[in-house]
């Protein structure tokens, strides 16, 4: 919530993007989220991503780790907005020994989760351009809506009239309260990028419980559907996280490259509180 001493000694600067002004490291202040992970192909994940320093978590032998997540921020520093992240979970640092399970125990074990973002479809055009000129966020608009059910929450995810998926996951118990940090490694102008989202799990709840959390996949002729359709060997997911409530720091670009830095020099100079 604002005033929150988790955002204290958090200097922000103010910039001006997509015709909004606005601060960066951006603050969310309230939301909600749950997160599913999926047994994928190894071999098919080391194809999708586009540099070898990239190195994707072995789950088991020939398998990888596909996550799923949906996000549903109530009150940010750029405005209301929903997102669903389609990622690899990686084995970071690269070099480490990528024994099976090794990589996502240790990351689950620290709380720090390194994943290449592939799909990070959003709700506002504000998200959209921030994300992508900023960090180079695979981003696009799209319908993403939470219901709640019997037994649950639903997120599902549509483009124009294609359903791409929806996501269910169980209502476990969320009585924990704990911080964590996700690493988003994107690819910018040919490069390596990354950012860091800092995460205060007010509530949070995880299990390893089979059939805790499932995806339906669009039958359309949507790419991310098929795609996905080729990657996973099921739809039943292996690892689910629940957050009923959260607070989260999303910083700036670790790699503040030239093209960048112009960037982010133009987006300063037409802040109106900059100006003034």
């Amino acid at each position: 919530m604002r005033g929150s001493p988790f955002f204290e000694g958090v200097r922000q600067v103010e910039l001006t993007y997509a015709g909004e002004s606005t601060s960066m490291p951006i603050f969310y202040y309230e939301g909600s989220a749950i997160t599913a992970l999926f047994a994928a192909r190894l071999g098919a994940l080391r194809r999708l991503l586009p540099d070898p320093g990239f190195v994707p978590a072995r789950l088991a032998p020939g398998l990888g780790v596909v996550g799923v997540s949906a996000f549903e921020y109530r009150d940010t520093d750029i405005g209301p907005y929903n997102e669903l992240a389609v990622s690899v979970i990686l084995n970071h640092p690269p070099h480490l020994a990528n024994a099976p399970g090794r990589a996502l125990a240790r990351a689950l074990r620290r709380r720090q989760i390194h994943a290449y973002v592939h799909h990070l479809p959003v709700t506002t055009e504000v998200a959209r351009v921030g994300g992508i000129d900023f960090y180079a966020y695979p981003k696009f608009i799209a319908a993403i809506d939470f219901s709640e059910e019997d037994d649950g929450v639903a997120c599902r995810l549509a483009e124009g009239a294609a359903h791409i998926l929806t996501l269910r996951g169980r209502r476990t118990t969320a009585a924990r309260s704990r911080e964590m940090q996700v690493f988003s490694h994107l690819w910018m102008d040919r490069q390596p990028q990354s950012a860091e989202l800092k995460l205060n799990a007010l509530e949070l709840g995880m299990t390893s419980r089979p059939g805790s959390a499932e995806l339906e996949l669009g039958s359309g002729e949507h790419p991310i559907s098929h795609e996905l359709a080729r990657l996973l060997v099921g739809r039943r997911a292996f690892h689910y996280q629940r957050m009923p409530s959260f607070e989260a720091i999303l910083y700036g670009p670790e790699h503040l490259t030239l093209p960048l830095l112009e960037r982010a020099r133009e987006a300063t100079a037409a802040s109106p509180a900059r100006a003034a």
